[in-house]
């Protein structure tokens, strides 16, 4: 069962606000003023099911808030659809600040274990945004991106904003093709850049971590090309530089990916090491700061030059999170004028010292 609490993404310079509707019904976001639909070609969504409503970032951060109504309505007819009233529910939304001291929290390898990963994030405390850094389940039905929507949710509350990265897990099963219908993505695809106050970021996605030809895949696999297209995109986004990462205001740049992709791999894992090294240099001329990566269920942050890197990287790798028996971790990330400090926290409550990288 999904939550019935929205989920505030971040893609470029807008919010997707996302939220499921049990029932039949249209439904439209209130800012201010202004009035954002899902409309396609003029016509409004009511199927039950998942819904997206994208809003200009700088159009809610300032208004501090949204309403979101929906309007239920009978069986869709060719004439006179009968409409049963429109209920609202208001949020207040918290943007990151421009400045100053930034919290956020990285989740990610639920593997169907939300009430854990949510505990894991409490431990930390207060924090100003949340990465949700894939795994969360499997992609056996529609039902399974509940876990990813309904963590992001209670966490947030549908006040603070969340950047989503793909894992590999969820491009397993009969409807991995439908997560885009239930994840952020821009122009389709699940890899972007995203502005959260000071902090610039981009987020990649793996896509498999073996060979497209693995059998495991069942010939379902086309990451290579995928992965092409992504190192074109990044090509675009330094192109593009004066809007993205060397905007003026950027205080801190950073890159969200669910694979620890530079890190030494054996087979059949070792896969692209020419293009990933190409991602590396990439991030290298934007000046990235830190890849927060999660996919090995364990804690080890890597610095340039380290023996477990078989790449040649511009910034510290922080694989995040961690899934065991008797416990769920995430990651901190404090991000300040003097830097950028992580810390690891458990569901069992325990905290780990900080770690300035």
């Amino acid at each position: 069962m999904y939550s019935d609490l929205p989920v505030v993404y971040a893609v470029g310079e807008t919010y997707q606000i996302m939220f499921y509707v049990a029932q039949d019904a249209y439904a439209w976001i209130k800012i201010g003023d202004s009035v954002f639909d899902d409309a396609v070609c003029g016509n409004l969504r009511s199927a039950v099911g998942m819904r997206r409503i994208t809003v200009p970032q700088k159009t809610l951060d300032a208004a501090g808030g949204y309403t979101l109504c929906l309007e239920r309505i009978g069986k869709r007819k060719c004439y006179r659809t009968a409409q049963k009233g429109v209920t609202e529910r208001a949020f207040s939304f918290r943007p990151v600040p421009d400045s100053g001291t930034v919290r956020a929290y990285m989740v990610g390898d639920a593997h169907g274990d939300g009430a854990r990963t949510i505990a894991a994030a409490k431990a930390f405390g207060a924090f100003d945004f949340l990465i949700v850094n894939g795994d969360m389940s499997e992609s056996v039905d529609q039902n399974s991106f509940s876990v990813a929507h309904n963590v992001a949710a209670a966490l947030t509350g549908g006040e603070k904003p969340v950047v989503y990265a793909r894992g590999n897990h969820e491009n397993r099963g009969a409807t991995a093709e439908c997560l885009p219908d239930y994840a952020p993505v821009q122009d389709g695809q699940t890899y972007y850049t995203f502005r959260l106050g000071g902090i610039w970021g981009v987020v990649l996605d793996c896509g498999e971590d073996k060979p497209d030809d693995h059998p495991e895949y069942g010939g379902s696999a086309r990451f290579h090309a995928f992965r092409l297209a992504q190192t074109d995109y990044l090509r675009r986004v330094i192109a593009n530089a004066k809007a993205e990462f060397d905007a003026p205001d950027v205080t801190h740049r950073i890159c969200v990916v669910h694979a620890d992709f530079p890190r030494v791999q054996e087979p059949p894992f070792d896969i692209e090491r020419a293009l990933y090294q190409s991602w590396c240099n990439l991030l290298s001329e934007m000046r990235v700061e830190v890849i927060a990566a999660a996919h090995l269920h364990r804690y080890q942050i890597l610095h340039p030059g380290d023996i477990d890197l078989r790449l040649s990287v511009p910034c510290p790798l922080v694989v995040g999170t961690e899934k065991k028996n008797d416990r769920i971790g995430g990651t901190g990330f404090t991000f300040s004028p003097d830097g950028i400090e992580t810390q690891f926290t458990f569901s069992t409550g325990e905290v780990l010292p900080a770690v300035r990288l």
